[in-house]
């Protein structure tokens, strides 16, 4: 069904709402709006959330502020495995995996693991430097 503007607004200011106007993207037939084959969901303090059919057809993040990547990394793993119980439930097929390139993705960068880390070390004065592996 779409959402409410205020509410798209909000999650645009948070960084959290998909890009729009990705060359890429239109493409590869994969820039649709909302509703249509889109969506993002988030917990109450959008330190978990699943973005559908952005460059991915699923990506799952976990992130929040201060040191605790244990945390973050735990709360990441029982979202991969809520989310890969309920697809497979819903359409008896699990993620994709090829005993060659790994996990399956439309974006042929992040093919194998499918997964990205990133830290963001900030100051007062704004951010440091960004770590990704």
């Amino acid at each position: 069904t779409g959402m409410e503007e205020s509410v798209r607004q909000q999650l645009v200011d948070d960084h959290f709402l998909f890009m729009s106007g990705d060359r890429n993207l239109t493409v590869a037939g994969m820039e649709r709006d909302w509703p249509e084959g889109r969506g993002i969901f988030h917990n109450k303090d959008k330190t978990f959330l699943v973005w559908v059919n952005e460059e991915d057809q699923l990506r799952i993040i976990s992130m929040e502020k201060g040191g605790d990547v244990l945390g973050v990394f735990k709360r990441l793993a029982r979202g991969i495995e809520a989310v890969g119980t309920s697809v497979e439930k819903e359409s008896g097929k699990g993620f994709m995996l090829d005993e060659k390139y790994g996990y399956v993705h439309s974006c042929p960068t992040n093919l194998g693991t499918g997964m990205r880390a990133l830290s963001t070390l900030i100051s007062q004065d704004g951010p440091l430097m960004v770590l990704t592996s």
